[in-house]
């Protein structure tokens, strides 16, 4: 993080490249801590935002990004007040595009949508295939895990894993 070192300020350019590299991790942070989307997305905008506009008071004592956690921890124990406008015009000259954020409604829906056919699909394949995919690629054991535990050997559950993929794409197609 380039901190100005004469003056110890965080210029411009550090704050962009700071949210940049910073941004979803501290969200992630965030919504570990108050377990809603829409809040963490709202501290993690207002963390950057009051430390852009105070980012002349900017030390150098601590890194950029523990700075901006602490700001960030410190408006999740606030009560929340409500949402105060904020006037673009403001800003001058070219806005960053690392902080436009787009609408990610119709995204989530789409995922939402492809869960739920992936569930009616997987439904429709037999339960000790079925069974042997959601271990292997949605529980994330490995082939080795579910042998052990299934007591049989490797080969089978490989086997089972081939044929498991292939009534699944072949349910998947004949749903559409």
């Amino acid at each position: 993080m380039s901190v100005n070192q004469q003056n110890r300020k965080l210029d411009s350019n550090a704050f962009e490249a700071l949210h940049h590299s910073y941004h979803d991790r501290l969200q992630a942070s965030i919504l570990s801590r108050v377990r809603n989307r829409e809040e963490a997305e709202d501290i993690t905008a207002a963390a950057f935002e009051s430390a852009f506009a105070n980012r002349e008071s900017f030390r150098g004592e601590a890194a950029p990004a523990t700075w901006l956690h602490a700001i960030a921890l410190n408006k999740t124990r606030r009560p929340q007040r409500p949402r105060e406008t904020v006037s673009l015009d403001v800003l001058t000259g070219e806005f960053p595009s690392q902080l436009v954020v787009p609408d990610l409604s119709e995204e989530t829906e789409h995922r939402s949508e492809c869960r739920a056919r992936l569930l009616r699909t997987l439904r429709q394949i037999p339960t000790v295939y079925r069974k042997v995919l959601i271990n292997h690629f949605i529980e994330g054991h490995s082939v080795r895990q579910i042998a052990k535990r299934e007591r049989i050997p490797i080969g089978t559950v490989l086997s089972r894993i081939f044929t498991a993929k292939r009534l699944l794409r072949e349910a998947w197609e004949a749903a559409t």
